[in-house]
């Protein structure tokens, strides 16, 4: 009888610690929401964009969809005016990236060609998008001395999932569990053990 207790408690215990993560993918934790650091960048240069409101660890489609061309600035050929540079980025484009366990994501991006862009964030599983947020990548704020070529669009790294608050407490729960689980296996061997020899 206290060997299938013991069992049961363990068994308990470990749906109890099994159970914890699936109910926290369903429910978001943050509203729904989306900002960038920095609205206005140089060709190449890295902004963050942040989004939040998805389940946690859901796959996320960022796309970065290019809006209204600057104005080309072109050299004159005879009478002619012939285009210095121009845009690479027509079409949409899509980087992936995983919500962490609060349901956001904040994803380091570089935009090589000039222009106005909008970003949003959609959720795979869920189906939450939130944005679109507007960045300015302005030909005036080149830096001329780093390497202007490369792709057009770059992510420039992976999300920052970092550790969550939540996934350590769960972790301590279920560590005390198992601990207690053994502890409670051995306590009933002894005593069958001693009950047997006595």
């Amino acid at each position: 009888m206290k060997k299938t207790f013991a069992a049961l408690a363990l068994a308990g215990s470990i749906a109890l610690i099994g159970s914890a993560p699936a109910m926290a993918a369903t429910y978001p934790a943050l509203p729904p929401q989306a900002a960038v650091s920095d609205g206005t960048v140089g060709p190449g240069e890295s902004f963050v964009f942040r989004g939040q409101g998805f389940r946690a660890g859901e796959p996320l489609i960022i796309t970065v969809t290019p809006g209204q061309a600057p104005a080309s600035n072109g050299a004159g050929v005879g009478n002619r005016a012939v285009a210095a540079r121009i845009a690479v980025v027509t079409a949409a484009q899509n980087l992936s990236a995983t919500a962490d366990a609060q349901g956001a994501v904040s994803l380091p991006i570089s935009i090589s060609e000039a222009g106005t862009y909008s970003i949003t964030a959609t959720g795979t599983q869920s189906g939450v998008t939130v944005g679109p947020v507007t960045v300015t990548v302005a030909a005036s704020l080149a830096n001329t001395g780093g390497n202007a070529a490369g792709a057009p669009l770059a992510n420039t790294g992976l999300a920052n999932t970092g550790a969550d608050s939540g996934l350590i407490l769960w972790t301590l729960v279920g560590a005390g569990a198992l601990a207690a689980g053994a502890t409670s296996v051995v306590v009933v061997r002894r005593r069958a053990k001693a009950e047997v020899t006595a």
